[in-house]
Parts: C-alpha cells; structure tokens; sequence
C-alpha cells in the first residue's frame, strides 16, 4: 500500500483499499465540527436558485468577505477552493521561476509545472518555520549555523536570485508552524526589491489561537507585490461545495479574472459562504472545541509512553507523527484496516518518508487514534517475540 501515496479525504479510495464502508477520517485537515447552523437552511433556500447561473463576481459573498475581514470588497476574488486560485493565480502570472519552501502543499509545484516554470526549493524540514523564525542557516534541511539578520537577507535574496514568484504557507502545511511577523517583512522587503511576488498562503489561519493570529493582509494595500490565498473550506467543514479567495490589489485580481471559470463558484456554495461568515460566535466556539481536543489528544499521546512514534506538537488543527519503528507504511496500513485514516506525508517533497500527519478532531475520534496507535504497537511486539 505504499505507493498508494494520496491526497487527504479521498474516502472512495480508502474504501477500495480496505474494503470498509466508513471510516473516521484524519486525514483531511477539515473542522470537524460541521458548518455553521445556518449553512443547512441556507442550502434549503439556496436550492431554488440552481436552475440559474450563479453570480460570476460572487457580489454578495465578497460583500459578506469584506465586513468579515475588514478588507476592500475590490481586493476579493472568490473561486472553486483555495486548489483552483493557485491555479488560476500561475496562469495569469506564468512566472519563469518560482520558489518553494518545503515540505508544502503538492499542488504549488504542480501549478508552476503547467506553466513550464523553473522551480527551486527552500528546505524547512519537519520543523517547519521554526528554525528560520530562530534566524539559523539551513542547507538540504540540515541546520548549519545561527546567522544575523544580515546573513540571513543575503541567503534570502541568494535563495531568490531571478525568483518571479515564491510560495509561502502559514500556518504551514504539513508541519503546522507559524512565520513569525518579524520575519515575514524581512522576505517582503526582499522580494520587494527585486522584482518578486509572493502568494501567501493562509487556508488554516483561522484555527490559530488569538495571540498568533496576525493576518498578512494588513500588507496588502502597500504591497503590489503580495498575493494572499483564504480558505473558507476547511474552518466552516465546506469540502464538498469547494470555497476559497484570493486577496490582492485590483490591477492584479483584473488579471486573475481572465483566467478563471466566471461561474467556478456554484450557487450554493456562495450561499452557504455568505451564512458561514454571519454568524459571529462560531469560530470562537470551534476554536474552544477544538483546544479541548488538542489538549486531550497530546496528554494522551505523552502518557502513552510511545517509544517509536514523536509527536510535534502544533497549535493548529493538525500534527505530524515521526514514526521511527518499523515504517510509516505499515502503521497506515494499520490504521486503515481498523477504520482509521491518516495522512501519509511520502509525497511531501523535503520531509523524510517516515512521518504521517494526523488531523485533530473530536475527542471520541482522537480516543480512537490512540487505541490504534497502542493496538499497533501492541501487535508489533507480540511479532516480534
């Protein structure tokens, strides 16, 4: 099953490789607490409106987008998921270099591929944003050295040298780490300077706790340059109607525009957006759901005592587990037949092939990640014996 490598949430696939009808699924970074209440009877009303096109400029979702997010409703371009304004953004750009840090999201590379792109990478390592947060020297993931500010710019712009386009993630996916504030203006500077662009990735920075919540749209109205990727998808648990923006100046959504569908975004997804930004208590509430499970979850994990497996820990709603004994593939393998899926980071170019990602869900459900992860191990050593 190994090189059954996937995405996350593919379920039909996980049926067919198990044989199982339902599973509880970690492997999908998505709230698991259900869409807002009044998703549903928005979806009621909504349905009338399927025998007419759909609003092609998304009016009422980027008025809705707006008040939400304190933002020009002029600087909201709405689209079929965070997955197609990556897309769309690469096309409009058609950048001749691009650069990646990783591990990240496949599709970044897979966008700039289409367009014949040179792409050059930035290793990050299981540890994510940490280490350049530190302001150390990284090489092919190994950390080097502890540098200045000075030396660190240098690197950056050596990293970047005829760059036209570089991908950032916070918090990053898979390793959940947050680019610090300090550190972010620096490449913003850098890039600045030489001609670069950034598309800044933010799909999960709505499960970030409030002292970290520190959105790069603030920078958009005096950087030209800045390109900022949200996701509605996976904090309102909308992966099924697809839901995502981009946010930048004008001139540049104008071109972004001439390279996307008109009505990518359907009727009822527009619906449930605007119902899913209205009600005002629902973020804090999963927010708080969420830190419960998370607390319960790593406590458990600590007192397990699990000798082949390392958490790293994040404040976000996913983690990655560095399992050490015997492989990644065989306790995925595991966990699929006991109706568990994980995340299998084998395609997670620049993080080694023995780690897996776990989303954080509902106690019940991460109770139930434990009792795999022991009946594994437990199942393990009586082989071994």
């Amino acid at each position: 099953m190994r090189g059954e490598t996937m995405h996350g949430g593919n379920l039909r696939r996980a049926q067919e490789l198990y044989g199982l009808d339902s599973f509880i699924d970690l492997s999908a970074n998505i709230n698991p607490f259900g869409p807002p209440s009044g998703v549903w009877s928005s979806l009621q009303l909504g349905v009338k409106d399927i025998v007419n096109y759909p609003d092609p400029e998304c009016q009422a979702l980027r008025t809705a987008l707006s008040s939400h997010l304190s933002l020009p409703a002029n600087m909201i371009m709405a689209g079929n998921g965070a997955g197609e304004l990556i897309f769309t953004v690469v096309q409009a750009l058609k950048p001749k270099k691009v650069v990646i840090p990783i591990p990240t999201f496949s599709e970044y590379e897979r966008a700039a591929r289409t367009v014949g792109a040179e792409v050059s990478y930035i290793h990050l390592g299981p540890e994510g944003w940490t280490k350049f947060n530190r302001f150390e020297v990284i090489e092919g993931g190994e950390t080097i050295k502890a540098a200045t500010v000075e030396e660190k710019d240098q690197l950056w712009r050596e990293s970047l040298d005829g760059c036209e386009l570089l991908f950032l993630c916070s918090p990053h996916n898979p390793t959940g780490s947050v680019l610090e504030k300090k550190t972010f203006e620096r490449i913003l500077n850098i890039t600045k300077e030489i001609g670069c662009r950034i598309l800044f990735d933010e799909s999960f920075f709505d499960f970030l706790p409030l002292d970290s919540r520190q959105s790069i749209r603030s920078y958009l109205s005096t950087n030209e340059h800045l390109i900022v990727l949200y996701s509605l998808t996976k904090f309102y648990s909308l992966p099924g109607l697809r839901l995502g923006t981009v946010f930048a100046q004008p001139s540049l959504l104008t071109l972004f525009e001439q390279y996307r569908d008109p009505w990518s975004v359907n009727v009822l997804a527009q619906h449930a957006g605007v119902a899913s930004l209205q009600d005002v208590k629902y973020s804090d509430e999963v927010r708080e759901k969420l830190q419960e499970s998370r607390t319960y979850f790593y406590q458990e994990f600590e007192d397990s005592n699990f000798t082949d497996l390392r958490l790293w820990p994040t404040s976000v709603n996913f983690s990655l587990i560095e399992v050490l004994s015997p492989t990644s593939g065989e306790l995925i393998q595991y966990l699929g037949t006991q109706g568990i899926l994980v995340r299998d980071c084998a395609n997670f170019a620049g993080l080694p092939r023995n780690f897996i990602r776990v989303a954080i869900k509902d106690i019940p459900v991460m109770k139930r990640l434990i009792a795999g992860l022991k009946g594994f191990y437990s199942k393990d050593k009586r082989r071994q014996v």
